[in-house]
């Protein structure tokens, strides 16, 4: 099965929640060893919204209700290169006169 690419865009209040993954060892004497956690230990998470009418929310939800959370897709973050990320289910709230709020967020992955 080919990998899929989310190409719709949020608003642009997006914003990376990054995160390092670190193993740490203290010692008696105040010595503390820090590494990073395997050779993928930063992870970038983005919550994300989406104000779109009817039709774009449906396409939307269908995209990351089809990967279920655990299926990776391809998407370009700001500033960042194509790469594999996982969404949330989303969240949608009506905003009337057919335009919808969706919310979900993307959380980088290293493999489909």
């Amino acid at each position: 099965m080919a990998v899929e690419v989310f190409g719709w865009c949020p608003s642009i209040s997006a914003t990376s929640i990054p995160e390092y993954r670190n193993r740490s060892s203290k010692f008696g004497s105040g010595y503390e060893q820090v590494v990073g956690d395997g050779p993928n230990n930063r992870l970038d998470s983005w919550p994300l919204t989406f104000v779109v009418r009817e039709a774009v929310a449906l396409q939307i939800k269908e995209f990351l209700d089809r990967h279920a959370g655990h299926k990776s897709f391809f998407w370009t973050p700001p500033l960042g290169e194509l790469s594999f990320f996982r969404g949330t289910a989303p969240s949608i709230t009506p905003n009337g006169a057919g335009m919808f709020t969706l919310t979900t967020t993307f959380t980088q992955s290293f493999l489909p």
